[in-house]
């Protein structure tokens, strides 16, 4: 099978007439772009690929049917960041929530650590910790100001307020 635009080769596996897996390939290329493994039609792992055919994303399932695990990879097969993700399977995008921790490319030790707010639609960045190594100590950064503006109704509206 086809896909976007006729750019990708896609391949379904079935297993009882469910599918199990499904492999992404670039056409011209041939090399692998996305490998996600289903279970009763729920995504339970993705992996995608630098072109260079090292791992740039793995995702696994910690509670059905949408909340992952996440660790991304730099092109060199080093950890760049962890954290969680909601995935939106109507848009088919992953929304970072909770704390992530990133990492430094050159030491591959963790530098920093996000705090990401997320109401199941969008996700913001809200603040940033970083260990500054010269004083030894973690600096805060602050970018978003969120607060409930309204939960006297069904459903609570957000006020974000951009600080920085």
């Amino acid at each position: 099978m086809n896909a976007n635009n006729g750019a990708n080769i896609v391949k379904n596996y079935y297993k009882n007439n469910s599918k199990i897996k499904m492999e992404v390939y670039d056409k011209n290329s041939g090399k692998i772009l996305t490998i996600t493994d289903f279970d009763k039609g729920t995504i339970t792992e993705m992996v995608e690929f630098h072109t260079n055919n090292n791992k740039k994303l793995i995702a696994t399932i910690l509670k059905k049917p949408n909340f992952f695990g996440i660790k991304n990879y730099f092109e060199n097969g080093k950890k760049e960041s962890e954290g969680s993700v909601i995935y939106d399977y109507k848009k088919q995008r992953l929304i970072p929530v909770g704390d992530w921790i990133y990492y430094n490319p050159k030491t591959n030790e963790a530098d920093s650590i996000g705090h990401f707010f997320s109401d199941g639609k969008i996700s913001v960045l809200a603040e940033v910790e970083r260990i500054d190594n010269k004083k030894k100590k973690m600096e805060k950064i602050k970018y978003f100001e969120i607060k409930p503006k309204d939960t006297l109704k069904d459903s609570i509206n957000w006020e974000v307020k951009r600080i920085r």
